[in-house]
């Protein structure tokens, strides 16, 4: 299969499980946890499986890696954003706690790779 169709495969299945997700966030009660159905683990889940039939389990390993790194950087960055914006300014705090997730993320891009 080329790589156009499993990009479109990937967006297709993604798009049709954010729908999904959708749905039980806004069946669930209370609302404070519909966010738990957001979009970002419905995407996920459709490219590691969309990665998986065509591409093979060391591919999604490799995906997973990539997704386990990106949330620490992403904690990271969430953890400091807050008191750097309280402390620099908003523009200057963006900045910084921006540049924290990308020291993390690099970080541990190197560590696994």
């Amino acid at each position: 299969m080329s790589q156009v169709w499993t990009i479109a495969l990937r967006g297709l299945s993604g798009g049709l499980l954010v729908m999904a997700f959708a749905l039980i966030g806004e069946m669930v009660s209370p609302k404070r946890f519909a966010g738990i159905f957001a979009a970002g683990p419905a995407v996920a889940l459709a490219g590691m499986t969309v990665t998986l039939l065509f591409m093979g389990s060391r591919q999604v390993a490799d995906s997973a890696l990539g997704m386990i790194v990106g949330s620490v950087a992403l904690v990271a960055y969430c953890a400091s954003a807050v008191p750097l914006v309280r402390r620099l300014g908003a523009l200057a705090g963006s900045a910084a706690a921006i540049a924290v997730w990308a020291a993390v993320a690099t970080a541990g891009r190197l560590l696994i790779a």
